[in-house]
């Protein structure tokens, strides 16, 4: 009980719902839908198919808690961290959940330089109940890592609010080695025909289109592969650090990543 109340201070949500899913993590084991293969893309704009897995839960790492879905404030013990770079970030609202329109969204996380191998998402409901779990390849690091729920997985429920968890796997044979970054994600009921209007707009479109809806992961992902597909467009690089600074993300990883040649 003790190491659950201290998973309670690195969880930078709504107070009510973070002590439900932190007792949930620190003292049931989650039950988790059989996962499939899981679709990975960086911004080397490689696409990976993941290798299931099985691993423990997640552990429940002490740490501060601050904006941008940060938890630990250090990298993994046997990496050295640079003094000004971004730690490991989760790409969603650092005070409440973000919105989709999507019944299996897209989720961004940005994974600093670490000599570590894996990492592993989980989807968790609001009671603590695993939805869906699999094992991420970390290449190329730092980079940011874009994760989609495959068809295989359970749609999310309207207005249910889930809370996923991305974290590096440091150390195989000590999960408690892990670092490890949560968000908070909320499907909102909209019309089904607007939403296909949505998406069959340009892209630049859809992210008019989705702010408007208040979809913030929606326009998080298009966002980020127009930001790919048009390196040098400034209103996308706007748009794209004004979205992430009304979530109190840290910009900052955009500022790393162009340093890394990573773009």
């Amino acid at each position: 009980m003790a190491s659950s109340k201290t998973l309670l201070y690195c969880l930078p949500v709504g107070i009510a719902l973070t002590l439900e899913v932190a007792m949930q993590i620190g003292v049931i084991a989650p039950s988790i839908a059989s996962p499939t293969q899981f679709q990975l893309s960086s911004a080397s704009q490689s696409t990976i198919q993941l290798a299931q897995s099985n691993p423990p839960p997640p552990p429940k790492n002490p740490g501060r808690s601050s904006p941008g879905g940060r938890r630990n404030p250090s990298n993994c013990p046997q990496d050295a961290e640079a003094p000004s770079s971004p730690l490991l970030t989760a790409l969603s609202p650092a005070t409440k959940p973000g919105f989709t329109l999507a019944e299996r969204p897209t989720f961004l996380v940005y994974v600093p330089k670490t000599s570590a191998k894996n990492a592993e998402f989980s989807l968790r409901s609001r009671g603590g109940r695993g939805i869906y779990r699999t094992t991420v390849a970390l290449t190329n690091t730092p980079n940011l890592i874009t994760l989609t729920l495959p068809a295989q997985a359970p749609p999310l429920t309207v207005e249910q609010p889930y809370t996923w968890l991305f974290a590096i796997i440091c150390s195989p044979s000590d999960r408690l080695d892990d670092r490890f970054v949560t968000g908070m994600v909320q499907r909102i009921e909209f019309d089904s025909a607007r939403l296909r209007q949505i998406q069959q707009a340009p892209p630049k479109e859809q992210v008019a289109l989705y702010q408007k809806a208040n979809a913030w992961y929606d326009t998080l992902a298009v966002l980020y592969q127009l930001k790919r597909s048009q390196l040098n467009d400034p209103s996308i690089s706007t748009a794209w650090r004004e979205l992430l600074q009304s979530g109190g993300v840290d910009t900052l990883i955009d500022s790393n990543l162009e340093k890394e040649n990573l773009r």
